[in-house]
């Protein structure tokens, strides 16, 4: 019989930041009980439809009920950062924008509106009355086009004091749901394990999902025995060297805004009168004289491809890889996922990568389409590739080493550790 069991944990701070966290770590865990389970698989969603509690509930109820495999979906830190869990809000920099964008059509805000006050009701209340209906107005008198659209930008807040972190959080989240299930198995643990390495451990994603799943093997490798990936993207530190702002990547930080509010936003939605602009809620910034700058080390360590940091990686025990990737991805662009491939394979590790370019790949199931992300059945991903994954695992040498793990930045030291079935992370200044 199917079981699912939601489960709520003290999570870890924000160690980057000196953010002390107000919310649990939430997950559930859904298992066949009986079964003798094999694995884990943890199915990590992204910033799209994966996020959604009950398509996350019918997959897991799904693997469950076909592979010997728990399955656990993790609310990370952050993950609730679409509405209706997210709300709008207006910090400082979205109250300059509006305030600068009410002057340019002749209808400004008065000094003592306090918008960064305002909950979500209150903001759309406002900007309704102050300027929607003045630009109709407007365009009835023929003072602004027809097909007018004032540009605007909101917030989103996750609930529960929560923020866009970028990866990190999100991934020991990822992590520390895991051990903690491995370690306090409510199911029966097929013997096979209790003979070997113990319950495999697979980690499934898609785009973001894919990313943060690379994230863990990267900062937990001894707890990571596979990754199963679909078009992940990856945070490359060349974003912060060229200045080159990629559309898929960087614009999901959250301080984008501070550059080009238009161009560099998560998402936008337009009415008759708006073209409003969304980022998630974070205390990133790109003003570097900030104690939050997001500066060069904040990339590397969240950069797959950190040559430095794929050498030590290396050092572990080697989780398995296999990524498919679309050709022509606009989003993730396919150049980094090859590059990091290249470095894995020439490091030793076991890792397949898949480029869909060709349209007789698509066969309406599997795979949808050649965009990204490729409309790819998360069902079918996990269920083609399990037993291949498992035999890998089984082959695969387990290394002996301490539970902790260190990465050189070119400012900061970040040391992830294990102790009492959780990673902890202490990220301390580098003194010359």
């Amino acid at each position: 019989m199917i079981q699912t069991k939601s489960y709520q944990i003290d999570g870890i701070n924000d160690a980057e930041l000196d953010i002390k966290r107000d919310s649990k770590l939430e997950f559930k865990l859904t298992y066949d009980n009986a079964k003798e389970i094999r694995s884990i698989i943890t199915v990590i969603p992204g910033l799209g439809e994966d996020g959604d509690a009950y398509y996350r509930s019918k997959l897991a109820q799904s693997i469950a009920r076909d592979m010997d495999a728990a399955v656990i979906t993790v609310n990370y830190f952050g993950v609730k950062s679409n509405p209706p869990e997210a709300k709008f809000s207006i910090d400082e920099i979205d109250e300059l924008i509006l305030k600068t964008v009410a002057d340019s059509i002749g209808n400004p805000i008065p000094d003592d509106i306090k918008l960064t006050k305002m909950d979500s009701d209150e903001i759309w209340n406002y900007i309704n009355k102050h300027l929607f209906n003045f630009i109709g107005m407007q365009k009835i008198t023929g003072k602004l086009r027809l097909d007018f659209k004032l540009p605007i930008h909101m917030t989103l807040a996750p609930p529960n004091g929560e923020y866009q972190n970028f990866g990190l959080m999100a991934a020991l989240d990822v992590i520390n749901s895991v051990l903690y299930i491995k370690n306090n198995p409510p199911f029966k643990v097929s013997p096979s394990c209790k003979n070997g390495g113990g319950l495999a451990t697979i980690y499934v994603g898609s785009s973001h999902g894919g990313y943060i799943a690379n994230l863990c093997a990267k900062y937990v490798p001894w707890a990571v025995d596979a990754v199963l990936d679909n078009c992940g993207w990856n945070l490359s530190t060349e974003i912060f060297d060229k200045k080159d702002y990629q559309q898929g990547t960087f614009r999901t930080i959250g301080f984008g805004k501070e550059i080009d509010f238009t161009k560099y936003r998560r998402d936008s939605r337009d009415n008759e009168n708006f073209h409003l602009c969304v980022s998630d809620k974070t205390y990133w910034t790109s003003n570097s004289q900030s104690p939050n700058y997001f500066s060069r080390s904040r990339y590397e360590i969240r950069d797959l491809n950190e040559t430095s940091h794929l050498l030590i990686q290396a050092q572990y025990s080697k989780p398995i890889f296999k990524c498919y990737h679309v050709q022509g991805d606009i989003v993730a662009p396919i150049d980094e996922k090859i590059k990091f491939y290249d470095q894995l394979n020439a490091l030793g590790f076991d890792a397949t990568l898949d480029i869909v370019s060709d349209k007789s790949r698509i066969d309406g199931k599997f795979i949808k389409d050649l965009n990204h992300g490729m409309g790819m059945s998360m069902k079918l991903l996990v269920a083609n590739n399990y037993e291949w994954l498992m035999d890998k695992i089984a082959q695969n040498k387990k290394l002996k080493h301490e539970p902790n793990i260190k990465f050189k930045t070119s400012q900061y030291l970040y040391e992830f550790n294990e102790q009492n079935n959780q990673v902890s992370l202490k990220c301390s200044k580098i003194t010359q």
